[in-house]
C-alpha cells in the first residue's frame, strides 16, 4: 500500500494549533506534507507509531513528527491536548530555522515524558492557542517567542549538546545525505560535493556528532530500510536496488550488520 501524505493546512496557511480530537481511535500509517506536528497530551493512553518506534501515550506526553515522518495511533482512552503544524516558512530568520527542520540526524527526540514539568509546558501551549484565536497585534512573532520557549525547556529535558546548532558544513551534510543517499553510500562523494576533503569531514562529524562519516551515513541507511521494511509492499529485492544496493546480498549483509538480524527477520518481527 502507499503511503498516504495528509495535509492539514491550508494553502499558504503557515501555522495552526487546535486540540486533539476528543474521540478514542485508531489511524493508519501517514505523513505530513512538508510541515512539523507537535502534539501534546495532558490525558490519554494507547500507542503512538512513528516511524518504525512504538511509544507508550500517557499524561503529559509531547511527541515531535517530523516533515518525512511516517506516524500512526492505537488510542485506548480519550485523549485531550493540543496539536500545532508548522510550516517551514513561519519560522523564517528564526533561531529554530535550521534545528527543527533538520531531516537527519533529527535534532530532537521524537517524545518527551514531562509530568514533572506540565504545568509550565500546559501554559505554553494554552498562551499559543490563545494567541492564535485572538489573533492581536504581532501575534504571530508571540507565538515564535513561545516555539523558541518550548524547545529551549525541551533542550534542558534531554540534558545533552544533541540539539545545539551544527556547523555549516554537517547542516550541508545532511541536507546532501536526505536526497543522495539511495545512490551514494560513500564517505568520498559527499566530501567531493562539499568541496571538502573526506578527512575535514570525518574530523567534523567526530568532533560534533562522536561518531564517522560512514557511521553516519550508514544509519541513514539502516532507518529508511526499517521503513520500508515496515511500511512498503516491496519485496525484499526491490528495496535494495531502492535503497542503492546492487543485489539484495548486499542489502542483507549491511543490515544484518547494522542491526544483527537480517531484513527479512525484522520484517516478519515488526509486522
Amino acid at each position: 500500500m502507499e503511503i498516504p501524505i495528509k495535509n492539514k493546512l491550508n494553502v499558504k496557511e503557515l501555522f495552526r494549533i487546535k486540540r486533539m480530537k476528543e474521540v478514542i481511535k485508531t489511524t493508519n500509517p501517514h505523513g505530513h506534507k512538508e510541515y512539523l506536528e507537535i502534539i501534546y497530551l495532558e490525558e490519554g493512553a494507547g500507542i503512538h507509531q512513528i516511524d518504525f518506534n512504538r511509544f507508550s501515550v500517557s499524561p503529559h506526553s509531547l511527541y515531535l513528527v517530523m516533515p518525512g515522518q511516517i506516524h500512526s495511533w492505537a488510542l485506548t482512552e480519550i485523549p485531550k491536548g493540543y496539536v500545532v503544524m508548522i510550516q517551514k516558512d513561519f519560522l523564517l530568520d528564526h533561531p529554530l530555522y535550521d534545528t527543527l527542520f533538520q531531516a537527519f540526524p533529527l535534532s530532537f527526540p521524537n517524545i518527551f515524558q514531562l509530568a514533572e514539568t506540565e504545568g509550565i509546558f500546559a501554559d505554553i501551549f494554552r498562551n499559543i492557542e490563545k494567541e492564535y484565536v485572538h489573533g492581536e497585534t504581532n501575534y504571530e512573532a508571540v507565538i515564535q517567542t513561545y516555539l523558541l520557549l518550548l524547545f529551549n525547556l525541551l533542550k534542558r529535558q534531554i540534558k545533552s549538546e544533541q540539539a545545539n546548532p551544527n556547523p555549516a558544513l554537517l547542516k550541508n551534510f545532511f541536507a546532501m545525505l536526505d536526497a543522495e543517499f539511495r545512490a551514494n553510500h560513500e564517505t568520498g562523494f559527499y566530501a567531493d560535493r562539499l568541496n571538502t576533503t573526506s578527512k575535514t569531514l570525518n574530523t567534523t562529524c567526530k568532533k560534533h556528532l562522536g561518531k564517522t562519516t560512514g557511521a553516519v551515513i550508514n544509519e541513514k541507511l539502516t532507518a529508511e530500510s526499517k521503513k520500508l521494511l515496515l511500511y512498503s509492499p516491496k519485496n525484499l529485492t526491490e528495496i535494495a536496488f531502492e535503497l542503492g544496493f546492487s543485489d539484495s546480498s548486499h542489502f542483507n549483509k549491511f543490515f544484518r550488520r547494522q542491526t544483527g538480524v537480517l531484513p527479512g527477520v525484522y520484517r516478519k518481527g515488526i509486522s
